[in-house]
Formats: C-alpha cells, structure tokens, sequence
C-alpha cells in the first residue's frame, strides 16, 4: 500500500522586531518594599522559591500570595500540610489573609486534581504549589503545568540543600524557572530577571534578621 503522505506542519507566522517590541506587557504592580526587593515582574510565568526550614520560607511564600490576592484570584495548594493543621490557620492569620479573602482560596490537589481545576473557565491567574515533589518529582509534569497555563503565574516552593535545591529535580526547575527567590535567615533573595532598587532583598522578619545579622544591616 502506498505510504500516507505527511501532514503539513503549521508554522507560527515569525515576529518582526516591531511586532516583538510593540507587545503589551502585563505587570504586577508591586509598591513599597515587594517593588524594593523584586521591581514590577510579568504576570505571568514560573516563580521558584527554595530555603531550608526554620528560615522563613513559609511565611515569605504566604506573604507574597496575600500580595498577588489584592489583584488577582489565587489559590495556595497546600501540599506540605493540610489546610486544617494548626500552623496552616495560624499562619493565615499571622499573615492577614482575611483581608484577602474574596480572592484567596486554599486546598490540598493532587497533580490529577490540580490539572482538573484550573481547566475549569474562571480558574485563578495565580497559583502556589507548596510544594513540588509532593505534587510530581518529574520534570515533564512540571513543563506540562508551565505549558499548559502559559498565562499564569505559578509559584512553585522546593527544599534546599546548603544554599541549592536539594534534589536534581528541583534544581531543573529553578534553572528553568523567570523568577529565583532564596530564603536563608528571615530574608527572601532574589536570584531571577526582575531584581528592585534595594538589590533584590526582602525582610520576612525584621527582628530576627537583625538578630542573626546585627542591628542596622539592612542599611549597610
């Protein structure tokens, strides 16, 4: 029998310099200290936030999606934990998230799960994945998810081994990822493309960061 012959691949139409250049970009309207430490990043694309325990990861990372919920429906999937442990409801109340609460919503999907959700038409532009070995330890899931919801922003939390990613994983996707933020000592670092007017530093917890670095040191 004679071969089918091939499909015909659709080619995307190629940019000119001008129509790369007139595009509109879409930014977070980060004020005060978030645009100190990170400017106005896209709205879009992949955040990796990475620290070890005790540092202040979890704060910075519920902190931040009280940020993004004063614009943008979020959702913080909880995978560490369970939105009914004890340190999960204290820490939204810690952070304030009632003040957020028309566009904050939390719950604890499995990757299966995750994908169903934010199918869904009026799903939130912002989303938190605490984080990401408990969702999926492979790489191809993780370039699905980015692939899939290219008009998203995804913060995506990991674990650190010394001041790296712990697992090969991990690092793949901080490599990958726009935004790189480290946590170490009650302060978040930003190591991404967007980095503010102070050198990309964001204070989780003024006293104890001044404890482990000495008074004053967020001056010097």
């Amino acid at each position: 029998m004679p071969e089918s012959p091939a499909k015909a691949i659709k080619l995307k139409k190629v940019l000119t310099v001008a129509n790369v250049q007139n595009q509109t970009i879409q930014r977070i309207p980060f004020e005060g200290e978030w645009y100190e430490a990170f400017k106005q990043p896209q709205d879009r694309g992949v955040w990796f936030i990475w620290g070890s325990s005790g540092g202040g990861k979890s704060t910075f990372t519920m902190k931040l999606a009280k940020e993004l919920a004063r614009t943008e429906k979020t959702l913080y999937n909880v995978l560490e934990e369970e939105p009914s442990d004890s340190d999960y409801i204290e820490r939204t109340e810690l952070c304030g998230m009632n003040e957020v609460e028309d566009n904050f919503f939390t719950q604890s999907y499995d990757h299966e799960q995750l994908l169903e959700y934010l199918d869904k038409k009026g799903s939130p532009k912002v989303v938190v994945i605490d984080s990401i070995i408990y969702l999926t330890k492979r790489f191809e899931d993780y370039l699905n998810l980015k692939n899939r919801y290219k008009d998203k922003l995804i913060i995506i939390t990991g674990h650190a081994q010394g001041k790296d990613p712990r697992s090969e994983f991990e690092k793949s996707v901080m490599f990958d990822a726009k935004m790189k933020i480290y946590i170490e000592g009650y302060a978040a670092y930003c190591k991404g493309r967007t980095i503010g007017p102070n050198g990309g530093i964001f204070t989780i917890w003024k006293e104890g960061f001044e404890k482990l670095n000495g008074a004053g040191a967020l001056n010097n």
